[in-house]
């Protein structure tokens, strides 16, 4: 019995010194799990907080008058380059994230922010400085070729995003009647453009022939693009229309109506013509005999 006894005596004590090594080993594997929570946590909270900085200085890039868009763009483009900079600092965090996988870490109580929530923010502030870029681009574009003023563009953009709820630089049919509305346009009332059916073309309205230029597809979104070339087009519609008011009230010696002798002292047989045809009858009480309404024409 006393040999047994020794020989269990001696079994326990090799295998004390196994069993503090397996803790040793254990404890420093553990250590080093928490040394690469605290890295990645400490890189993922300052990129977090620099991400958040970084979708305020878009924002404040179009804010207010102060910027023109030329000016916007060159800002845009530099924070364009500067967020392309840190990609490092992302891959950077790829790899920590795939070493605490490796490790079969499941929890960082260091850190509220994840890989997968830190790959989001990272894709949605690229995206957009990118789109803010591409935006402020078209703006330009659409200001140097429609000759439009800055003042315009810049009232068409602000009242497109009031009403781009999710800010994805697109409105719904619904969204895009109530902007405008918001611009003074008279357009039809919700209801019917729930209850209409298109395909009755008598009953088109005017939101709807407007529809069918801005999204012809029928998609039910409207671009800002296609909203810009609206609104410029009606802007020029306007401008032709008031030109042409204006040549026929000096034609007529500056009276509200104008007679057909008046038109054809002026204007070729042909485009007299013309014009008398689709003028109609003056109905104010100072016109005379023949007079014609030259407003009619322009509308």
């Amino acid at each position: 019995v006393s040999t047994q006894s020794t020989g269990r005596w001696n079994e326990l004590l090799q295998l004390i010194p196994q069993r503090d090594q397996l803790l040793q080993d254990a404890l420093v594997k553990e250590e080093r799990k928490d040394e690469l929570r605290k890295t990645f946590a400490k890189q993922a909270n300052w990129f977090a907080n620099w991400s958040t900085e970084e979708q305020t200085k878009i924002s404040q890039s179009t804010m207010g008058p102060d910027l023109t868009l030329n000016e916007q763009l060159t800002y845009l483009g530099e924070l364009l380059e500067e967020v392309e900079s840190y990609k490092p600092v992302y891959e950077e965090l790829e790899n920590l994230n795939k070493k605490i996988q490796n490790e079969v870490i499941f929890n960082n109580p260091y850190c509220k922010h994840t890989m997968e929530s830190l790959n989001v923010s990272w894709d949605e502030l690229h995206n957009s400085v990118a789109r803010q870029k591409s935006a402020v681009e078209n703006q330009i574009l659409v200001r140097d070729s429609k000759g439009i003023n800055e003042e315009q563009v810049r009232e068409m953009k602000g009242a497109f995003d009031h009403f781009d709820k999710n800010d994805d630089g697109r409105l719904d049919h619904f969204e895009f009647r109530a902007c405008l509305v918001s611009l003074g346009y008279n357009v039809d009332t919700e209801e019917h453009l729930v209850n209409h059916n298109p395909a009755d073309s008598e009953r088109q309205s005017d939101f709807e022939r407007v529809l069918q230029m801005v999204d012809p597809d029928m998609t039910g979104q409207v671009t800002f693009q296609a909203f810009m070339d609206f609104m410029t087009q009606e802007a020029c519609d306007t401008d032709t229309a008031e030109q042409i008011i204006a040549s026929f009230r000096v034609l007529a010696g500056d009276k509200r109506y104008i007679l057909p002798e008046e038109i054809r002292r002026e204007l070729p047989d042909n485009q007299a013509e013309y014009c008398i045809a689709r003028m109609s009858p003056y109905e104010g009480h100072d016109g005379c005999m023949g007079a014609l309404d030259y407003m009619s024409f322009a509308t």
